[in-house]
């Protein structure tokens, strides 16, 4: 059996504009690189994923997945 955090891993692909609205939303998973792309920081536990998840829903070019 899988636990929730096994199966839920944010992704944050090429297509990424730099807006920031995940980091603004979920600090504590999203980040932006020097190139002011986001990217996932490692997955901490469940208590992220309603944040997680408004991260994807909030992002403009659906650059957010879950592995």
């Amino acid at each position: 059996m899988t636990t929730f955090e096994e199966k839920k891993v944010p992704y944050v692909n090429e297509t990424c504009i730099g807006c920031g609205a995940c980091v603004a939303i979920c600090n504590e998973v999203f980040d932006l690189d020097d190139d002011w792309k986001a990217f996932a920081i490692e997955w901490m536990d469940s208590s992220n994923a309603t944040w997680i998840d408004d991260a994807i829903s909030a992002c403009p070019v659906n650059a957010i997945h879950y592995k």
